[in-house]
C-alpha cells in the first residue's frame, strides 16, 4: 500500500469517527463520545506525520477535500449540539457553588445556622 492510499484512508477514518462521534452527541452517550474522541486524536495524530510528505494527485486532493468537509461538517453539529448541555452545565456548577459560597459565608453548613 502507497503512503498516498494510506493518507487518504487515514482521512476516511477520521471522517467515520467523526460521523459516529455525532451520533454519540445526539444519543448524548458521552462515555462513548470520549472513547470515539480519543480514537480520533490518535488517528489524527498519524494524519499529520503523513500529510505533510504525501504528494497527491488531483483526484486525490479531491476526496482529501472531501473527507475534510465531511469532518467539518459533523465537527459543527457536534459543537451545536453540545455547547447548550455545557453551558447549562456551567450554569449548575456555577450556581452551586455561589450557594456553597453564601452558606460558607454565613455559617449555614451542615443544617445548622449560624448567629444573625
Amino acid at each position: 500500500m502507497t503512503n498516498r492510499n494510506t493518507t487518504l484512508m487515514l482521512y476516511a477514518d477520521v471522517a467515520g469517527i467523526s460521523e459516529q462521534m455525532l451520533a454519540a452527541t445526539r444519543a448524548e452517550d458521552w462515555e462513548l463520545l470520549e472513547k470515539l474522541e480519543a480514537d480520533c486524536a490518535a488517528c489524527m495524530k498519524d494524519v499529520r506525520a503523513m500529510d505533510k510528505s504525501v504528494p497527491l494527485s488531483k483526484d486525490e486532493l479531491k476526496l482529501k477535500i472531501q473527507y475534510i468537509e465531511k469532518i467539518l461538517a459533523a465537527d459543527k453539529q457536534i459543537r451545536y449540539l453540545v455547547e447548550p448541555w455545557m453551558a447549562r452545565l456551567s450554569d449548575l456548577m456555577h450556581s452551586g457553588g455561589n450557594r456553597q459560597k453564601l452558606r460558607n459565608a454565613y455559617g449555614m453548613n451542615n443544617g445548622h445556622q449560624g448567629a444573625p
